[in-house]
């Protein structure tokens, strides 16, 4: 099973990785969750592993202040999250970080059940397992939505959970409670949301660059272009390497626009 390989691969991190002090332990986790993003947003596989075994290690020796237990199962969830549809990722690995992060963010849900950052999480892994194998559609479909809708209950002014309903919105038909109409009203107020949230408040504070990114291809669906390609300006702004806007989302709006 995936989580049996996890723990095999957390051992060996930690047998080979260097005693650190409290203090080095303390830097490093601040650290840690900034190459975690800056990995995030240039889309690369190699740096998110790095930084998943880093994470994996803070499970297994935990500095003295470092976030709880909580804070680091949700990071290596999101690792599985950013790692789904990246093309240097192998398709058996992405699903094994599926697997694991549901495992891993169920139980934290069970746990505190007003996690809300980890329940909305938790319904976006529903959804890329449902995208990676349609036959589980029916069973995950309404876990994915009921996880989902519960958190933007609970949270309705937290920008992540806004985001992930608006990122689902996008993928789902109108007659399923989704379609675009639905999704750019979910984006724009995620936006709105993270305009009053501090961007340096403690992790996680991921999102300002997808909800960007979402709605920009929102628009483009909606045959708006220049809206279009002003939220993927914006969202190089936040994340000038990133390749997918540069190298696919742009591309493909240029073409739109050629007769």
């Amino acid at each position: 099973m995936a989580s049996t390989h996890i723990v095999a691969v957390a051992l060996v991190a930690t047998l080979t990785a260097p005693a650190l002090s409290v203090a080095q332990e303390e830097v490093a986790w601040s650290e840690l969750t900034e190459r975690l993003e800056q990995a995030a947003l240039a889309g690369s596989g190699q740096e998110l592993r790095a930084s998943r075994i880093d994470l994996l290690r803070q499970l297994i020796h935990p500095a003295e202040q470092a976030p709880g237990q909580a804070s680091v199962e949700y990071a290596i969830a999101y690792v599985a999250w950013r790692s789904a549809n990246l093309t240097d990722v192998p398709e058996q690995e992405q699903a094994d970080l599926l697997d694991d992060a549901v495992e891993r963010l169920e139980a934290l849900v069970d746990d505190d059940p007003e996690d809300t950052e980890a329940r909305a999480l938790l319904g976006a892994l529903y959804g890329l397992q449902i995208a990676r194998d349609p036959s589980r559609g029916a069973e995950l479909g309404v876990r994915a939505s009921g996880a989902l809708d519960r958190a933007e209950a609970a949270a309705p002014d937290n920008p992540r959970v806004t985001l992930l309903q608006g990122i689902s919105a996008f993928h789902t038909p109108v007659r399923f409670g989704g379609g675009l109409d639905r999704a750019e009203r979910l984006l724009r107020r995620s936006l709105d949301s993270f305009s009053r949230e501090a961007p340096d408040k403690p992790w996680p504070n991921w999102g300002r660059y997808d909800a960007h990114v979402w709605l920009g291809q929102t628009l483009a669906r909606q045959n708006d272009p220049s809206g279009a390609r002003a939220e993927y300006d914006a969202a190089l702004s936040l994340a000038p390497d990133s390749g997918w806007v540069k190298f696919v989302l742009l591309p493909a709006l240029n073409g739109a626009d050629r007769p």
